[in-house]
């Protein structure tokens, strides 16, 4: 440690303390008269102030006793007081002299020898040796009661955090991205899952959260409100509440390059004239949707003939009608209507 004689007067730094004599007394004496006191006219017993210390007159001889603070405050041989961020010690030092003697840092109450690290509840710090006196230099952020280094990256909550310097010898966690299986991003970087497209966000000053724009579908990326069609079912990816939902929206007519999407509850006809097919997409409660031929329709030059399941008509000369088939319809014409019942028909 430290140790600064007190014959000299306490310097204006936190650090360094020295105590002279005033000019208009005279050196503490190293010894007199056991029975007459001190040199000086001190009896024995007595105290004197001199300079920054206090004496006793003890057995002839002026004893250093106690150490005045800068702030006049009187403190006992072997006692502390706290200067700034410095712990002293009024007392002898090593050689015996009557001095300060610096014990280390103190931080909210801790104290912490030259060379340590100590811990606050958002920081850790460590105390370092500065000229003739000690300094607190912090080093990094408290998380969890984890020590983070300044500069360093923690990722926590789906966020990217670093431990960043701040004003008055301070540091404070900033969320500075995104992260998502173990990979870090930067605000303004898209990224997904394998099944969400995110767009990681800034959100305020100091917030930064990674928010779902789109959908991932056979590894390609879409964005909310995209559609695309699997299997005869056009789907819509959809972003509510942030959260990804893949709603059902119609279905597909046609193949290849001809697709048309038909809308949930819409109707239309499938096949060539006269023998049709009239369809309707409809959903089939769980988010999906379905085809399902509804009836028949024979298109002829006089009109169309609509025809249930099931059923037959005169059209024309000849007669129509609905057979349904392991579920599948089928228009059929028949010459006369005897046909058309013996094929299990009834008359529409």
């Amino acid at each position: 440690m430290n140790s600064i004689i007190l014959l000299c007067l306490l310097a204006i730094s936190t650090t360094v303390f020295a105590f002279p004599q005033a000019a208009d007394q005279p050196a503490a004496p190293s010894g007199g008269s056991k029975s007459g006191g001190c040199p000086g006219g001190y009896s024995e017993g007595s105290e004197v102030e001199r300079g920054r210390l206090v004496y006793t007159c003890t057995g002839g001889t002026l004893v250093p006793k106690a150490c005045i603070t800068q702030q006049l405050t009187r403190i006992n041989g072997g006692e502390t007081f706290d200067q700034g961020d410095t712990r002293y010690k009024c007392g002898p030092g090593a050689g015996g002299e009557f001095s300060y003697e610096i014990e280390g840092c103190v931080k909210n109450g801790k104290v912490a020898k030259t060379g340590s690290t100590f811990d606050d509840a958002n920081n850790f710090y460590s105390c370092e040796a500065e000229g003739a006196g000690v300094k607190i230099v912090n080093k990094g952020c408290i998380d969890g009661g984890k020590r983070i280094n300044k500069g360093e990256r923690v990722t926590k909550d789906d966020g990217s955090y670093v431990c960043e310097e701040t004003v008055n010898n301070g540091a404070k966690l900033i969320l500075a991205g995104c992260s998502k299986g173990g990979k870090d991003y930067k605000p303004g970087d898209t990224f997904d899952d394998g099944k969400i497209v995110f767009n990681c966000t800034r959100i305020g000053r100091e917030k930064v959260v990674p928010k779902p724009s789109g959908c991932v579908v056979n590894g390609k990326r879409l964005n909310d409100g995209d559609r695309y069609n699997e299997a005869g079912v056009f789907y819509e990816c959809r972003i509510d509440n942030n959260q990804l939902n893949i709603i059902a929206t119609g279905c597909a007519q046609g193949e290849g390059g001809n697709v048309i999407e038909r809308k949930l509850g819409c109707t239309w006809v499938e096949g060539t004239a006269p023998a049709q097919i009239e369809v309707a997409c409809k959903a089939d409660g769980t988010n999906k949707a379905v085809k399902v031929q509804v009836r028949c329709n024979y298109n002829v030059g006089g009109g169309v003939y609509n025809l249930e399941p099931g059923t037959y008509r005169q059209v024309d000369k000849g007669y129509a009608g609905c057979v349904s088939t392991g579920g599948n319809l089928q228009t059929t014409s028949y010459p006369d209507e005897k046909a058309a019942q013996g094929a299990g028909l009834k008359s529409a």
